[in-house]
């Protein structure tokens, strides 16, 4: 008998490493009905748009225009996040939906499932929000026995909507790293806020509200179910009252703000492409769409974390630089706060820049966790997409394609700004450092680190 468990557990282990290891090396191609999609989808107008845009780049600013938005709603409210945690800036949010909720608004959150042990299931600060009677909170593919076989497939997607005249879009996270000014060790993002001067009819904010629409009824995604005493919620609800008096005081403007237009300023088109909502092993959607954007473009310039590619992303670059001069801005190691982005770049350097893009090692004060992707002086691509294989194959991911050669122009400022702080390395292997470039060494342990991770990494990579 002790046999028969022995096989049966055994059987059962191997089960879950070929579900969750092996089985998502195994890349979908190209989906043709999208990609002709893409092909017919007009991503450029000569009209200007009702929707306009503010682009923003400073992680305070982003709180701030968070809870400004939050205040303004006055049906419904969604906020969709891969990671949310009840820290300073999680609190302040938590603390603004309640207020919301407060006043009639319909609340609802989804989270990546991922994050509920780690960071929610103790939370009793969380679970008092999620038991307000105009909150629904869902979690995707949250970590469970049922769940057992697809546990690297997450939503990457991070926006705010509010009523049917705004939203948010961009890469930050909802905690301390990406939001207000509560720690010293952030990460640098963007985030578009798009505002419709006709509500109801924007475009983008439509297929925004479809998209979410879809994911939240996907089969993954399962409710939250708070369990939580009376005594210990109100006393959660008196500090979310002090929590906001106290916002309320250190930004004066969140309730009496009004300049939604004069803030922003005119597009000529705004268009969402995203993944697939499912947790199951994607086709390369983003990518296909990148790739028919940058097609005969003349200019393009990439901006991501990190680079973990696989042989059909190298060709696509490839293909890609074979048109257009290509620059490709992530991280330096050794300001890179992701481990094992940096890892694989030591381990794939020369193949990255095999395929002719030229790449820039940022060397900045914060690591900068921005994805956007610039094609000739109009387009301009934002979201949370990272140029990897879980972004590409495993995760959702929404990006925003803007046709508006303001915003071009002013993320290539900010990205003249990096570059000065970069080293460049050329396809053929040269390195020239920027005028504003400052050396930091990787400490003996750290390298040591980094040198066992270049080995241990290799089999797993197609999961980073």
């Amino acid at each position: 008998m002790k046999k028969v468990i022995g096989v049966v557990l055994l059987c059962f282990v191997f089960s879950i490493l070929g579900a969750d290891i092996i089985w998502p090396a195994f890349h979908r191609k190209t989906d043709p009905e999208y990609e002709k999609m893409v092909r017919d989808t007009e991503f450029e107008s000569e009209s200007v748009s009702s929707e306009r845009i503010l682009c923003i780049d400073n992680n305070e600013e982003a709180l701030l225009w968070r809870l400004r938005m939050i205040e303004n709603a006055r049906k419904s409210i969604v906020l969709a996040t891969f990671d949310l945690r009840a820290d300073e800036s999680g609190t302040d949010m938590m603390a603004a939906l309640y207020t919301a909720a407060e006043r009639g608004v319909n609340v609802k959150i989804l989270v990546d499932g991922i994050y509920k042990p780690l960071y929610l299931d103790r939370s009793n600060t969380f679970h008092a929000l999620c038991a307000h009677e105009n909150v629904e909170v869902r979690f995707y593919n949250p970590l469970c026995l049922k769940n057992i076989y697809k546990v690297n497939y997450r939503m990457h997607d991070k926006y705010l909507i509010i009523d049917d005249h705004m939203y948010m879009l961009g890469g930050r996270n909802t905690n301390d790293i990406f939001l207000g000014n509560y720690q010293k060790g952030i990460n640098i993002d963007r985030d578009i806020l798009v505002y419709e001067t006709e509500p109801g009819k924007g475009e983008s904010l439509q297929q925004l509200k479809d998209y979410f629409g879809q994911i939240w009824e996907e089969p993954c995604v399962q409710e939250e179910d708070p369990k939580l005493k009376e005594t210990i919620r109100e006393q959660q609800y008196e500090m979310f009252q002090k929590c906001y008096e106290e916002l309320l005081r250190k930004y004066e403007n969140i309730e009496q703000f009004s300049g939604w237009k004069e803030e922003t300023f005119k597009v000529n088109k705004i268009t969402l492409i995203s993944n697939e909502t499912g947790a199951y092993r994607k086709a390369p959607q983003m990518l296909s769409a990148i790739r028919k954007l940058a097609k005969d473009s003349e200019d393009v310039m990439i901006q991501t974390p990190y680079v973990i590619c696989n042989p059909y992303m190298y060709q696509t670059l490839e293909q890609v630089e074979n048109s257009a001069d290509v620059k490709i801005i992530l991280n330096a190691v050794e300001k890179g706060s992701n481990p094992w982005g940096c890892t694989d770049y030591l381990n794939n350097k020369e193949k990255i820049i095999g395929t002719g893009c030229d790449v820039y090692e940022l060397m900045n004060e914060h690591a900068v966790h921005t994805k956007t992707v610039l094609i000739d002086d109009n387009i301009s691509i934002v979201g949370s997409y990272n140029l990897d294989m879980r972004s590409t194959y495993l995760d959702t991911e929404l990006m925003l394609v803007i046709d508006s050669e303001e915003l071009n122009t002013h993320i290539r400022e900010m990205n003249e700004t990096y570059i000065e702080k970069s080293v460049e390395v050329k396809s053929d292997g040269t390195e020239t450092k920027g005028a504003s470039y400052i050396k930091k060494e990787l400490t003996g342990k750290k390298k040591m680190f980094y040198r066992v991770l270049q080995v241990v990494i290799r089999p797993f990579r197609h999961l980073l």
